[in-house]
């Protein structure tokens, strides 16, 4: 695992943020970290990165301990938590220069990250002037600076418009797919992650609800589309399923598919198709914090 908290608990003083929260996030994945607001993805960001102190537990990063080993972690992480720490009256290459200056570095790899997120061409105005979606792959831009292995990125998608969306997730998954990298995202917006994540961690009140791969968290939802040619027949026969019709297809909900075969086949009717439906992220994520979002 990339980043592996044991029992971390955070207190700012009567308000507890993290309350003795395990959870892993794996290496070389692009994870969706989800919870409604105040669920403690934030202050779990700044705990890997030692921008505060918990009061107990231990986390890990890249196999290294938060705490004596700080100063080496964020030599290999990058990092964009809470609004992106940008100077608004300079221009983007001296934004990345300030960056790196700060980071000890030289600015070789300023014109290839302006280019990966597609600002070169703008790289000399101010950035008072760029739209959010330009200002979050700036601050995506000045995260990579020394290569790091891991990306940690605070809500990189809120408030951009559909167009800007759509860029930012590509350049996202290409850090996975192209580079290798570990990227976690945190994120309120759950058709974002169910398009962009290979993995998904869901917290709330500071503790984990949930954790897997995005296709094993979703699951079913319980619902079966079937294509039938006698529907009148179908609906008659499905009756304790709640059954409808959508187009062309019968949707029932049952705990298993052998359900409705079964009860379809005491009535003579023998589906071309019965597939469950894929419950959404968004569902999902309500069920598990209780409508928290």
């Amino acid at each position: 695992m990339a980043i592996h908290l044991r029992s971390v608990t955070k207190r700012y003083g009567s308000t507890l943020a993290l309350d003795a929260l395990t959870v892993s996030f794996p290496a070389g994945r692009l994870t969706g970290f989800l919870g409604p607001n105040g669920a403690g993805k934030t202050t779990t960001f700044r705990a890997c990165l030692g921008l505060t102190r918990v009061q107990t537990g231990t986390i890990e990063v890249l196999g290294m301990e938060v705490g004596p080993e700080t100063s080496k972690i964020v030599k290999r992480a990058g990092a964009v938590v809470e609004e992106p720490g940008l100077h608004k009256t300079l221009n983007a290459i001296d934004n990345m220069r300030v960056a790196a200056m700060i980071l000890g570095r030289g600015g070789g790899e300023i014109p290839g990250l302006l280019e990966f997120v597609d600002l070169a061409s703008v790289a000399d105005r101010k950035v008072e002037g760029y739209s959010k979606g330009m200002r979050q792959r700036l601050a995506l831009a000045m995260a990579m600076l020394g290569d790091p292995d891991i990306l940690m990125l605070d809500e990189p998608l809120d408030g951009l418009d559909p167009a800007g969306q759509v860029t930012l997730r590509s350049k996202l998954r290409a850090l996975v797919d192209e580079r290798g990298k570990t990227v976690v995202v945190s994120s309120h917006d759950m058709a974002d992650i169910e398009q962009l994540a290979d993995h998904v961690v869901v917290i709330d009140r500071g503790r984990l609800v949930a954790e897997g791969k995005l296709a094993d968290v979703v699951g079913s939802s319980g619902r079966f589309a079937i294509q039938v040619a006698d529907v009148d027949g179908a609906l008659a026969a499905l009756a304790p399923f709640a059954p409808h019709v959508e187009g062309d297809l019968v949707y029932a909900t049952a705990e298993d598919g052998s359900e409705l075969s079964r009860a379809l086949a005491l009535a003579g009717i023998y589906p071309s198709t019965l597939v469950p439906e894929r419950a959404t992220l968004e569902k999902v994520f309500l069920d598990l914090t209780g409508g928290g979002a």
